[in-house]
């Protein structure tokens, strides 16, 4: 295989696998809250807008993330909640250097370190390297033998605050295609429920805990269970941006539904799963040269697709900013159910 295109940010951790962060409810902004969602400055330079669907997705080209001032990147967060996620093609951001992208991102709020992925050499575990070759192996070598790959999930969902504005970006793609990231909107698959299945999820929450199918398989039970941070969350929550409702269920991490017996929980969660995955209110994305895409962790799941030939180099860079606490979409009846 050739040499990776990247070097430099290729996955290192000399520090080892790192305890998972506890990190304390704190004050945070919301940036989109910035935003004039009647004037989005950065859709009128020029820009090529196209929705991938109705639903959710929209692509962006001709507008550099990288030279953003700090009110196109509030219309930015804006955007990706409205829309779920962001398809930005053509940037220069894989070139700009650690310090500019921890720059744009971090603008958003304090980012994740996250406490078992690798990170390039020189920087820290707020870069967080997805990657793929014939060593390292994919998602099926760190899931084992499964008959399907979904891993459908929201990062990082165990603390008070939660993720926000996200970013991720392409630096190599498998040589044969493949290695899409599908997306589903939360928001619409709330919307889509009937009334009365809406006011029974609403004043329910959910059990969130860091060991996650993906912690479990990369450092094992029993130490995932001792170094688990847990916290609960509303199962249906208010945007901060947008203020609509939003289902907040995250299948490798939120596992248990506040009050109810284990067989009423897993019935439930396993319909809302089921109901989130629809075509109806998802979109893939396929990755090319110069691609970042920007989500908004409480409007949307996601699900790499591992469907790349086995060996192939899938090379990808993350970093996640936390937001503000999920506050219940219906206080009054989450209240109540307490």
């Amino acid at each position: 295989m050739a040499n990776p295109l990247y070097p430099d940010y290729l996955p290192t951790r000399p520090d080892g696998y790192s305890p998972t962060l506890d990190v304390p409810l704190f004050e945070a902004d919301e940036p989109g809250t910035r935003a004039d969602p009647t004037t989005p400055s950065i859709l009128k330079a020029g820009a090529t807008i196209t929705n991938i669907t109705p639903i959710i997705g929209t692509e962006i080209r001709g507008i550099q993330l990288s030279k953003l001032t700090h009110t196109g990147l509030d219309e930015v967060a804006f955007l990706a909640a409205q829309r779920g996620v962001l398809v930005f093609r053509e940037q220069d951001f894989a070139d700009i250097g650690f310090e500019k992208q921890k720059e744009v991102v971090k603008y958003y709020g304090p980012l994740h370190k996250h406490p078992t992925m690798g990170y390039p050499a020189g920087t820290g575990p707020e870069f967080h390297v997805v990657y793929a070759d014939e060593k390292a192996g994919n998602l099926r070598t760190l899931l084992g033998p499964h008959t399907t790959y979904d891993l459908w999930h929201v990062d990082q969902t165990f603390t008070p605050n939660v993720p926000s504005t996200t970013f991720f970006w392409v630096l190599e793609i498998p040589a044969s295609g493949g290695g899409d990231t599908a997306f589903t909107s939360l928001t619409a698959a709330y919307e889509a429920l009937s009334p009365a299945f809406r006011e029974l999820l609403g004043g329910l929450s959910l059990y969130h805990t860091s060991a996650s199918v993906g912690e479990v398989a990369r450092v094992g039970m029993e130490r995932a269970l001792k170094e688990a941070v847990n916290t609960t969350h509303p199962l249906v929550i208010r945007h901060p941006v947008t203020r609509k409702p939003s289902l907040f269920v995250n299948p490798t991490i939120a596992r248990k539904i506040e009050g109810f017996l284990p067989e009423e929980s897993d019935n439930l969660l396993k319909f809302l799963h089921d109901h989130f995955r629809s075509l109806d209110f998802s979109c893939r994305v396929k990755w090319e040269k110069g691609t970042v895409v920007v989500w908004d962790q409480r409007a949307a799941a996601h699900s790499a697709v591992p469907d790349f030939a086995d060996g192939e180099r899938r090379h990808m860079l993350r970093m996640i900013p936390y937001g503000t606490k999920p506050q219940p979409a219906f206080p009054e009846k989450f209240i109540d159910s307490k």
